[in-house]
C-alpha cells in the first residue's frame, strides 16, 4: 500500500474509513451518489418560462377566436384581438427560444429535419407553421383595418386569404404549441417532470387557454370593445377553464405524491402556492364566481389569472432543477418506485 493510500485510509472501531464511499465513512451525512446530482438539470434562463407562457396565450386565443367563428359569432372587436395576438405572441416565442440557446445556429439546425419522436423537433416545426399561418391572417386583419393603407395589396390580400380556412388549419398547430410545452419538460429523466408524464401536457394547454381568455377578456375590457355576448362567453369560458385548470394540477399533485415535494419547499412555494395557485386560481376563482360581474373586477380577474399562468411556469421550472439536483428522489424515481402503486390514486 503506498504511503498516500496509507494516508487516506484509517481505522476507527474496526471500520475502515475512507471518502469514496458513503456506506464505510460515517462521516458523510448523504447516502446516495457522494451528494453528487446524478443528472444535469435543465440551465434554462428566464426566457423559457416566458416562452411557454405566451406559447400558451397564443394557443388558447386561437382556439376560443376559431371555435367563435365556426359557430358563427362574429366580433370585429374579437377577430382583431385574437389575430394581432396569434401574431405577436408568434413572433416573441422563437425569440425567446432562440435567445436561451444562446447561438442562432441551433434553431436552423433543428429546421433542417422533422423528428416526429422529438418534442424540440415538433414544437420547433409547429411554431414555424403556426407562426405562418398567424401572419397571414395577421396581415388580412391588417389589410381589413387599413393599417396597410387603400391599396392594390390590401384588396389583393384581402381576396387572395381565406381568413376561415387558415383559421381551421392553424387551429390544430396552436393547440400543438400549447400542448407540447408540457411534453417538453416530461419527456425528461427529472422525477418531478416524468412523473407526471400523462398530466403534464394537459395542465399546460388548460393553463394556456385561461391565460388566454384573460388576456382578450382585459383587451376587451380596457378598450371598452367587443359586443356584450362575447363578454358574456369569454366569462363563461374562463369559469370553466379555470375549474378545469384546477382540478387538473390538484390531480397532477396526487399524480407527483412526494416526487412533487420541490413545488413546496421554501424556494419555490411562494412561486407555486402564492402565485400559480392563490393569486391565479383562488383569487379569481372568488372574483368569478361571487356577486354581479363588473368590469373592474373582471379586470382584477384577469390580471391575477395571467400572474398566476407566469408564476406556475417559473415554479414549475424552478422546482424541476430542485428535482434534478437530488439524488434520492432520481434513484427511488429510477429504481422503479415511481410506478404505479395499489394505494395510488391515478
Amino acid at each position: 500500500m503506498s504511503e498516500a493510500t496509507r494516508e487516506s485510509v484509517q481505522q476507527s472501531n474496526g471500520k475502515v474509513e475512507t471518502s469514496h464511499h458513503p456506506q464505510t465513512d460515517p462521516k458523510r451525512n448523504d447516502k446516495h451518489y457522494y451528494g453528487i446530482p446524478p443528472i444535469k438539470h435543465a440551465h434554462w434562463t428566464w426566457q423559457i418560462p416566458v416562452y411557454f407562457w405566451i406559447g400558451g396565450i397564443g394557443a388558447g386565443t386561437q382556439l376560443f377566436s376559431t371555435v367563435a367563428q365556426l359557430l358563427g359569432h362574429e366580433d370585429a372587436a374579437l377577430k382583431r384581438a385574437s389575430r394581432y395576438t396569434v401574431l405577436v405572441t408568434m413572433i416573441l416565442s422563437p425569440i425567446l427560444l432562440i435567445w436561451d440557446l444562446g447561438r442562432p445556429e441551433r434553431f436552423y439546425n433543428m429546421m433542417r429535419i422533422l423528428k416526429l419522436r422529438s418534442p424540440m423537433s415538433t414544437q420547433s416545426w409547429s411554431l414555424l407553421t403556426f407562426g405562418n399561418l398567424g401572419g397571414l391572417l395577421a396581415a388580412r386583419q391588417a389589410a381589413e383595418d387599413g393599417l396597410l393603407g387603400r391599396n392594390a395589396l390590401s384588396r389583393l390580400l384581402l381576396r387572395l386569404i381565406p381568413e376561415r380556412l387558415l383559421s381551421v388549419l392553424a387551429l390544430p398547430f396552436g393547440l400543438f404549441v400549447g400542448f407540447n410545452t408540457g411534453n417538453l419538460i416530461s419527456a425528461t429523466s427529472v422525477p418531478l417532470w416524468a412523473r407526471n408524464w400523462a398530466l403534464m401536457a394537459p395542465t399546460f394547454l388548460a393553463s394556456g387557454t385561461s391565460t388566454a381568455l384573460s388576456w382578450l377578456s382585459l383587451v376587451l375590457h380596457l378598450t371598452r370593445s367587443g359586443e356584450a355576448k362575447t363578454l358574456r362567453a369569454l366569462h363563461r369560458a374562463e369559469k370553466a377553464t379555470i375549474v378545469i385548470e384546477a382540478g387538473l394540477i390538484a390531480v397532477s399533485l396526487v399524480r407527483m405524491s412526494r416526487w412533487g415535494k420541490p413545488l413546496f419547499s421554501k424556494s419555490v412555494a411562494p412561486l407555486f402556492v402564492g402565485g400559480a395557485l392563490v393569486a391565479g386560481i383562488v383569487a379569481p376563482f372568488a372574483l368569478l364566481f361571487s356577486g354581479r360581474e363588473t368590469r373592474g373586477k373582471n379586470i382584477l380577474s384577469s390580471l391575477l389569472v395571467l400572474a398566476g399562468g407566469l408564476a406556475f411556469r417559473f415554479s414549475l421550472i424552478k422546482a424541476g432543477r430542485i428535482s434534478a439536483d437530488d439524488p434520492e428522489a432520481y434513484f427511488t424515481f429510477a429504481s422503479g418506485e415511481s410506478a404505479p402503486q395499489p394505494e395510488d390514486k391515478v
